[in-house]
């Protein structure tokens, strides 16, 4: 499977309209599904399916409103709550309200192409759209969904689809990718790709928005205008964040045949550092410094990117465990905490094996993933 996304164009009033009263029913439908299941646990001690919300549904076809969203849509609905409550089992957050703002898409399961080169695609009851089309969907790709996301700037329609994809030639060339903040990656040959530090580079145009904002009667016209100038600069820096790994990552898997990185548990890496009342944190104030930049470079995203396209084209992807990855010298093998003499200079104090210590670190990530291979 694979997705493109585009911002659609020249939509009319209609069309717009109709956009934006489906996600502000999926949004309604999402919640009343919510309260029940909750309402039914607490009360009877019964976990109600998606089935039988999806059951329900029929109670609430004759609200006009409601009833003019495609029943497909609405069934996704359910099927969101229902993988919000999945990844609860799983030791993730319980399912949360759909606040207005925050849930801004619609899911549209039948979508057909109509002159596909010129970014037009026909959906249920809207009728034909228009795109920006940036590139072409194969034209023997086979069209599953589509998935309309009301952003700051206007409305965006994902397309995904099935098509099959050519493997890229084989390629014997192994390399260990370290991730860090003073550099994005360090590859096991010495290579650094530099950090964007996007957050660093828009910080004061964000706190001068950020500012202006609360300057606002919360409600009012001006408040709302200066909500949606904030969220297109936030917009603009996800875009160029995402831009950013794509090169990155296509790259990478262009380059070489098998990859190796780290397992990182990401939310255990941005914990806050407060503690509690009784037991207050240390250094709270560098930690929070260091939880944004790390969020800023988004490390899960960029490994999301690079697993899934080594599926795409054959290439191996491997994860290994994190440990010790920079206490241990790629020379000898000896471990000692005393060999990181800074963040940037590796000394073994084995065999006086000299290296930058992201490049020790990627070295051994490399090892660890291919060493039965070598």
């Amino acid at each position: 499977m694979k997705t493109y996304k585009y911002k659609l164009r020249n939509l009319s009033a209609t069309q717009t309209q109709k956009l934006s009263s489906w996600v502000g029913a999926c949004r309604f439908v999402y919640n009343l599904a919510l309260e029940t299941k909750q309402y039914a646990y607490k009360a009877y001690g019964v976990n109600l399916s998606r089935f039988d919300l999806d059951k329900e549904l029929k109670t609430l076809k004759d609200v006009e409103w409601i009833k003019d969203v495609p029943s497909q849509s609405l069934q996704d609905v359910l099927q969101r709550l229902e993988k919000a409550y999945q990844s609860f089992f799983k030791g993730g957050g319980f399912p949360k309200w759909a606040k207005k703002g925050k849930y801004n898409s619609i899911t549209l399961k039948s979508v057909t192409r109509d002159n596909c080169e010129a970014g037009r695609f026909v959906l249920p009851k809207l009728g034909e759209v228009k795109t920006f089309y940036s590139r072409e969907i194969p034209k023997k790709a086979k069209l599953k969904r589509a998935t309309i996301i009301k952003e700051s700037d206007g409305f965006y329609i994902s397309i995904m689809f099935s098509t099959t994809t050519q493997p890229l030639p084989s390629n014997n060339q192994t390399v260990g990718l370290d991730w860090g903040i003073e550099h994005f990656l360090t590859t096991s040959g010495g290579e650094h790709i530099a950090n964007p530090r996007l957050f660093q580079h828009y910080q004061n145009k964000l706190r001068i928005e950020q500012r202006s904002l609360s300057r606002k009667k919360k409600g009012g016209s001006n408040f709302k205008k200066q909500a949606r100038k904030l969220a297109k600069l936030q917009a603009k820096i996800a875009r160029i964040r995402n831009d950013f790994q794509h090169k990155v990552s296509t790259g990478l898997i262009l380059k070489y045949g098998s990859i190796a990185v780290e397992n990182l548990k990401v939310r255990n890496m941005t914990g806050s550092a407060k503690g509690t009342t009784e037991a207050p944190g240390k250094n709270v104030k560098s930690k929070s410094g260091l939880n944004r930049s790390i969020l800023d470079t988004a490390p899960s995203m960029f490994l999301d990117k690079l697993e899934y396209k080594s599926k795409w084209h054959g290439r191996t992807f491997v994860k290994v465990n994190p440990k010790y990855t920079s206490q241990v010298c790629s020379e000898c093998g000896h471990k000692d905490k005393e060999s990181r003499k800074t963040q940037a200079k590796f000394v073994c104090t084995s065999c006086g094996t000299k290296l930058n210590a992201d490049v020790n670190a990627a070295k051994n990530i490399e090892a660890r993933a291919f060493a039965s291979i070598r």
